[in-house]
């Protein structure tokens, strides 16, 4: 609960921001503001090479030497990352061209130090969570999406120049990077260990096979919005990506428990005790049943005044693909790697993920030809429910306790009455303790 409630906030503060840019920039400038971040996070995913993911395999099993982990993937982080910018930019003219993102030309260097200070942050963020300094990581997470709003803001306020505003963006974030530095040197000795330098090998390839599930989730997930790009440009991609904004209660909820339970598949999976994998998958499963569905149904019904609202009427067109996105956010209720990877069998999302990825592209032509952006979007729903579906079952194929698919009513309820009762009890007892402190 401190890291989902960490990200809300989080969110919660990063979301003023378009909601100005939109006012200040014209419909084509902020969908080149849009395809930054969608560059941002595909450079990111595509070269992360799952180093920052796999401190949660190598801390837990090895707490002693979780220094030298941390400090073998913020050196890596920083040379896999060099490298690729300095690949990209050899051919950074005819990429842009290709892909119809001007952008990419135009703020070139800003992006790539962006990147890298963001996979650092990730990094950091990792490690404190890996190490269960929850309570750091969420101030950190709120605190650094505060600094990051503000001074974008601040410079879209000032300048409305594109470039300026995602150049005070990236100072924010080197802030924040070097914040989460000393207190990871300074509090927590997090770069001690007993000894330096070993592992890499084991990192590296456990964190390629994890890394390019993710990867290639990632492209299935993005590989729509490069489609828009290509054949609606920056306009018709801002009308779009409006559509797609994520108000991600769901994702934030699913990624917050994944991150407690993964070390727990983990640890339950050494001792081989797949009675208790089920109780904990099925405990998932109904949180995570019992908390997107509800959700879901008020953005459907409520999605026309919240683009409206966060948008303008420049952006009506964005009300149905949104509608539509916010279904697919089913998805996230299947989440076989939380398994896989515990079993060390992520080869498994990634053919899945393959299969998919090599459907998609037919999937897309054939409906933006049927229906335009909204036959994209609704193809885009339809892969990802299914891969992520198809995920479980080759997941229960491979264990020798299948999981359920479904959350049962009855276990949903509970879970709503058990939430309530503790909720009630928090706040009960803060009320006690306020009371004291008078």
């Amino acid at each position: 609960m401190y890291i989902f409630s960490s990200k809300m906030a989080g969110y919660a503060i990063r979301l003023v921001l378009p909601y100005f840019l939109v006012r200040l920039l014209t419909v084509a400038e902020f969908g080149a503001y849009r395809q930054f971040f969608l560059l941002e996070m595909y450079i990111g995913t595509l070269f992360q090479l799952g180093l920052n993911q796999a401190l949660y395999y190598f801390i837990p099993r090895d707490i002693r030497n979780s220094g030298a982990y941390f400090l073998n993937t913020v050196l890596l982080n920083s040379l896999v990352f060099t490298v690729a910018f300095a690949v990209i930019g050899l051919a950074v003219s005819p990429l842009a061209k290709a892909l119809n993102m001007e952008i990419l030309k135009d703020a070139f260097w800003i992006l790539a130090a962006n990147v890298v200070i963001l996979m650092l942050v990730v990094a950091c963020d990792c490690y404190l969570t890996a190490r269960e300094r929850v309570r750091a990581a969420a101030a950190f997470e709120i605190v650094g999406q505060l600094l990051l709003s503000v001074a974008s803001v601040v410079a879209a306020v000032m300048t409305h120049d594109l470039n300026t505003i995602l150049a005070w963006l990236v100072v924010a974030r080197a802030i924040q990077l070097v914040a989460m530095f000393v207190f990871i040197h300074w509090r927590m000795d997090g770069f001690r260990a007993e000894r330096y330098f070993f592992g890499i090998r084991e990192q590296v390839r456990y964190g390629i096979v994890l890394g390019a599930g993710g990867t290639l989730l990632t492209m299935l997930m993005k590989l729509n919005e490069f489609f828009v790009n290509r054949y609606y440009g920056a306009e018709g991609f801002a009308i779009y990506s409006a559509g797609c904004t994520d108000l991600p209660f769901v994702r934030m909820f699913t990624q917050s428990v994944a991150v407690v339970t993964l070390g727990q598949f983990a640890i339950l999976e050494k001792n081989n005790d797949w009675e208790g994998m089920r109780r904990l998958w099925r405990q998932v499963l109904t949180s995570s049943y019992a908390t997107a569905v509800p959700f879901i149904i008020v953005l459907v019904v409520f999605a026309k005044p919240i683009i409206i609202f966060m948008f303008t009427d420049k952006y009506a067109e964005a009300i149905t693909i949104f509608q539509i996105a916010t279904v697919q956010k089913l998805a996230l209720v299947f989440n076989a790697t939380l398994i896989l990877r515990a079993i060390n069998r992520n080869d498994l999302s990634i053919w899945t993920n393959v299969i998919s990825l090599v459907v998609a592209p037919f999937m897309f032509y054939g409906g933006m030809k049927a229906g335009g952006m909204i036959g994209i979007i609704i193809a885009q729903s339809v892969l990802l429910v299914g891969s992520r579906w198809a995920g479980v079952y080759v997941m229960n194929r491979a264990i020798p306790s299948p999981m359920p698919y479904f959350a049962a009513w009855g276990e949903i309820w509970q879970f709503y009455r058990t939430s309530f009762r503790k909720g009630r009890g928090w706040m009960q007892s803060a009320a006690h303790r306020s009371g004291l402190g008078r």
